[in-house]
């Protein structure tokens, strides 16, 4: 855990899905409802930092919350990416995946 990491010190009640390696999370600035963000439990900064076996984890858990929001919203489409680097827009230092649904 990372001193003073939004991500790292994310409160259990909030988290919406997880599994070994990462956890899934609504964002609080949301492109549209159902924005979820799926981050490593372990801080990385980036996505180029985590581990290959901690991005196989990641995405099997965002196929999960596309599931999950097909049944909780179900959106006509998706949106998938990573900023990497303050440059790219990152703003959080703390690897993570938007999964934003599209309507």
């Amino acid at each position: 855990m990372e001193k003073h990491c939004v991500f790292c010190e994310k409160p259990s009640r909030e988290i919406v899905l997880e599994n070994a390696q990462a956890k899934a999370f609504f964002d609080i600035h949301p492109m549209s409802k159902g924005h979820l963000l799926i981050v490593p439990k372990q801080h990385y900064r980036t996505w180029f930092d985590i581990p290959e076996e901690d991005q196989v984890q990641m995405i099997q858990l965002l196929n999960e919350a596309k599931q999950f929001l097909d049944q909780q919203f179900s959106p006509r489409g998706y949106q998938i990416f990573s900023h990497v680097g303050r440059v790219a827009g990152q703003r959080v230092d703390h690897a993570h995946i938007h999964l934003v649904p599209v309507y």
